[in-house]
């Protein structure tokens, strides 16, 4: 019986054209299993169920031995291209005179491990921090964009939630993103830093959208519009913009009368307490320094980096602190900064790059 159980695997193995190298691995390995079942005292009935048909073991066989080759070459593609990128670098240097750029083709290293291994939303999400730098730096050799070419490493988390998020909740997800970008642009292209900063009334403007009370939704909707229309009609008509951010009162007021924005004294612990009021402080704090830059130092080009202190803040009090989740902020405040204060957006991106180099050093 086990010559018989042998011969038929082999003949479903010759069938799937399996090597003859893995086949005397699973003939000699499968006689051994056999052999092991009968001395524990099994009958040939038994081993046969115990080890499945020849077919149905062959079946399993393949496929281990499919996965492990495609894996075999897979690893072979990802060793060698070190080797493949350092070829042709020195190919474009001496021949073509192309030390700069060419070293990028060292990012097809790390780019080739992602595609090979991992999920094809997973790889996606992981190969735009490098298209991002390859963009960059297109935009800033090519065509002298470092100013606003840096906006495309925006890409880096919209991506990531276009793919992992609802369909439904897309445009409120990455709505903060088209806000500084459309921001960004208004102030450089047209110097429009102030009232562009309106922009990023789309946030909760996109978010009411969800609410199912449609009075209420009109409601909301309806007292952004008169709050904005009222600032810029102070703005530009009384030359009072100061005076036209009162308006803002609106929606916060229609807030606290529908009670989506209430103030809760009871219930909570000290501790608990002390940090929502702690966040409350900063949110008005964080305002009152963008408006006072801006009006008292014409600083809407930069001023909008002290919002980024409330993300910070969250994080601090309310998640375990951790260098990794701050770093993105910080990244964005150095890479800004260096960039626009002393006109370094073509080194200044590589502030970027201190977000996986933290996570490193933290998981190591």
């Amino acid at each position: 019986m086990k010559a018989k159980y042998l011969n038929e695997l082999k003949d479903v193995l010759n069938d799937y054209r399996a090597s003859q190298k893995d086949m005397q691995e699973i003939i000699s390995d499968y006689d051994q299993l056999y052999e092991d079942a009968l001395a524990s005292g099994k009958t040939d009935d038994e081993v046969w169920q115990m080890l499945g048909t020849p077919r149905e073991a062959a079946d399993e066989l393949i496929d281990t031995l499919q996965r492990r080759k495609e894996k075999n070459i897979k690893t072979k593609i990802i060793t060698v291209m070190p080797f493949i990128s350092l070829i042709v670098f020195f190919v474009l240097g001496f021949y073509k005179d192309m030390w700069h750029p060419g070293w990028l083709v060292f990012l097809s290293i790390p780019m080739t491990a992602i595609l090979l291994q991992a999920r094809l939303k997973d790889g996606i999400v992981a190969l735009m921090p490098f298209l991002s730098i390859i963009v960059f730096l297109i935009l800033g050799w090519g065509f002298n964009l470092w100013h606003v070419g840096w906006m495309v490493f925006l890409s880096i988390p919209v991506v990531a939630i276009l793919l992992n998020t609802k369909l439904k909740d897309i445009p409120v997800a990455i709505s903060p993103f088209v806000a500084v970008v459309a921001f960004i642009i208004l102030g450089f292209q047209y110097n429009l830093w102030n009232p562009g900063w309106l922009v990023f009334l789309i946030i909760p403007m996109l978010g009411i959208l969800h609410e199912k009370n449609i009075m209420k939704l009109i409601v909301y909707e309806l007292s952004f519009a008169l709050a904005i229309g009222f600032y810029l009609y102070m703005g530009y008509v009384e030359g009072s913009w100061e005076y036209g951010g009162i308006g803002f009162l609106l929606p916060v007021s229609m807030g606290l009368i529908f009670g989506d924005v209430k103030f809760q004294i009871g219930n909570i612990s000290v501790e608990e307490r002390k940090k929502a009021i702690t966040m409350i402080g900063v949110v008005i704090i964080a305002i009152g320094l963008f408006l006072a830059l801006g009006f008292g130092l014409s600083g809407w080009a930069w001023a909008w980096q002290v919002f980024l202190l409330i993300p910070v803040v969250a994080i601090i009090l309310f998640d375990k602190v951790r260098l990794t989740a701050l770093m993105p902020f910080l990244a964005v405040i150095i890479f800004f900064s260096v960039g626009y204060f002393f006109d370094m957006f073509h080194i200044s991106w590589l502030a970027f790059l201190l977000i996986p180099i933290t996570a490193i050093i933290e998981n190591a």
